[in-house]
């Protein structure tokens, strides 16, 4: 099996990116203009961002076993989080209060729930405390409505609960989504072909993350850690600006 690990972490970190980042600007900027794109590309690009979330919550739990200092990559994702804000609500909420802001939260604040999840799990706490301190945590991510709310920091600490069983991780990742998409669906198991598009694209991730992934760092570990905090706000802004000065 090791002869078929042949992508790295900069390998995994810019596919995810990249499509996302042609999957939002699709959302974003109004999926009615793209009707020139044959639509099997189409649907290609458009499920292909359900691919990111997956990726994303995995390198948090790598992240968190790997950084040198919990602290900094706590407050870094933190920060991003808090910059994200702005172009996300200019992207998804145009027109609504700009109070809104503090009541619909991007990803990156999931990804931060879900890092001080792990934070707290590997304090020194009691473990009673440090369970109801991991639920608050999860709840603020459904009161503040975070993008995968709820999910984001359940999939994180059972990616890095289960990270020396990816098979066993694989398998709860399967189930995790096939909650998410009941819930999604109206607490109901009809599937959708959409519902179905949004579960192979986040699965295919996954089947990358566990037999394709060698667990290397590419060649520039550092440049690709900034372009991933970086493309995410960025990515956003331009999806607006494309708005505003090609389509309106």
């Amino acid at each position: 099996m090791k002869n078929i690990k042949v992508i790295n972490r900069d390998m995994l970190k810019y596919m995810a990116l990249i499509l996302m980042g042609v999957g939002h600007m699709l959302s974003f900027t109004g999926i009615e203009h793209y009707k020139f794109l044959p639509r099997p590309i189409f649907l290609f690009v458009y499920y292909g961002q359900f691919f990111a979330p997956p990726v994303f919550f995995f390198f948090i739990s790598e992240g968190f076993v790997y950084t040198r200092s919990r602290k900094n990559y706590a407050i870094r994702l933190g920060v991003i989080a808090l910059i994200t804000q702005i172009p996300y609500y200019l992207c998804e909420f145009t027109g609504e209060p700009v109070w809104t802001m503090l009541t619909n939260w991007n990803v990156m604040a999931s990804l931060f729930a879900g890092l001080m999840v792990l934070i707290v799990w590997e304090s020194k706490w009691k473990l009673a405390v440090r369970i109801i301190v991991m639920l608050l945590i999860t709840a603020v991510t459904y009161l503040l409505t975070f993008e995968w709310m709820v999910f984001a920091p359940v999939a994180i600490f059972t990616m890095y609960i289960l990270r020396e069983k990816p098979i066993e991780r694989l398998a709860a990742f399967f189930i995790l989504m096939v909650i998410h998409q009941f819930i999604c669906n109206g607490f109901s198991f009809y599937f959708s072909i959409g519902s179905a598009r949004y579960l192979i694209a986040e699965m295919a991730a996954m089947l990358v993350i566990t037999f394709f992934y060698n667990g290397e760092k590419g060649h520039f570990p550092t440049f690709s850690k900034w372009v991933f905090y970086v493309f995410y706000p960025v990515h956003f802004l331009a999806a607006y600006l494309i708005n505003i000065f090609v389509f309106k």
